[in-house]
């Protein structure tokens, strides 16, 4: 018998949002009424319209890449060995650049920020120095306290993922997962954001595979109940790991191309050591030797990191698809 071709990722960006229209025009709207100008939004999701963002659109923080579940898709399943919590001396390194540079929208993620034990107060510092401050989150928090401070940190946004299919699916591919307690911590937020009156939107990252993509419509239907909008993504084969069964691939990836991508156009990431990666991928890449740092939050002042001669390279060879930097890219599936 023929071998069974994997299925393919087809993640065209405008069809994309045309389908989730609703979704992208509440969130935009959100955004824009928080004070981030249009055109950084614009250059957000189009990058490749323009002409390179003078500040970074997007600042991702990890204050932590520990993390309480084991998913068997996660992109970083080596990091919470050893476990890093951002320290103060790099936090106060970071605060100090905020205070220089006006960058608009900041994302914290992980691992699973929460687990920082001064999660809330790093979050309530930050949210003086951005228009838009956002979050990334299992939903696994055992101490009711978290759902207060999450609602009490300045956050404009709040990002939870959840697997579609139920329980049974979501335990098995998030160890340490509990379904209940997901829905629980849920429902708390929910309310009590409701109760507060906050500007706050919480959304649901559902995560697909090619057996639960029918269950689409029906799942977002169930989540909207807990939340204010529910954004399908697709579980993509991590290039790095054994091949999974049940998965999506990217076409690039599968036809042995160097993928179109935009990441290094619209985020820098900052990791919870300070350190600042040409990109997330070539900061999480499971083997050493391919992690790829462009320099450090302790040392390096974020525009300076932002125009950094390697960052810079990447963006005109990907802009102009060409260029031996771009064989870097190879196999990696954020593009």
């Amino acid at each position: 018998m023929p071998e069974k071709r994997p299925q393919t990722a087809k993640l065209l960006y405008i069809p994309w949002i045309l389908k989730h229209l609703s979704y992208y025009v509440k969130l935009n709207t959100h955004i824009l009424k928080k004070g981030v100008p249009l055109k950084e939004i614009l250059i957000l999701k189009f990058p490749f319209w323009f002409s390179d963002a003078k500040i970074p659109p997007l600042l991702s923080v990890d204050i932590t890449d520990a993390c309480n579940l084991k998913c068997n898709y996660c992109n970083n399943p080596f990091f919470p060995h050893p476990r890093t919590m951002m320290s103060k001396e790099v936090f106060e390194a970071l605060i100090e650049h905020l205070k220089r540079q006006n960058v608009s929208r900041i994302r914290i993620s992980g691992g699973e920020p929460t687990l920082h034990p001064q999660f809330d107060t790093m979050l309530k510092e930050m949210s003086h120095y951005c228009k838009y401050l956002s979050i990334i989150t299992n939903g696994q928090w055992k101490n009711k306290e978290i759902t207060e401070k999450l609602l009490d940190c300045g956050l404009s946004f709040i990002e939870l993922s959840m697997d579609a299919g139920g329980k049974e699916i979501y335990e098995k591919n998030r160890p340490g997962a509990d379904y209940d307690l997901f829905l629980q911590n849920l429902k708390d937020l929910y309310e009590l954001r409701n109760r507060k009156k906050t500007d706050l939107i919480i959304r649901i990252r559902l995560m697909l595979r090619p057996s639960t993509l029918s269950l689409e419509k029906e799942d977002s239907h169930y989540w909207k109940q807990f939340s204010d909008c529910v954004l399908p993504q697709h579980i993509l084969q991590h290039p790095e790991t054994p091949p999974q069964e049940d998965v999506f691939m990217q076409d690039s990836i599968l036809q042995n191309q160097l993928p179109v991508c935009t990441v290094t156009y619209r985020d820098l990431q900052i990791r919870p050591d300070g350190k600042v990666p040409l990109c997330p991928a070539k900061g999480c890449a499971i083997n050493l030797e391919d992690r790829i740092f462009i320099g450090d939050i302790q040392k390096d002042d974020i525009l300076d990191l932002w125009n950094a001669p390697m960052l810079k390279q990447m963006r005109n060879a990907h802009r102009k698809r060409q260029g031996e930097i771009l064989n870097l890219c190879r196999n990696c599936h954020y593009g």
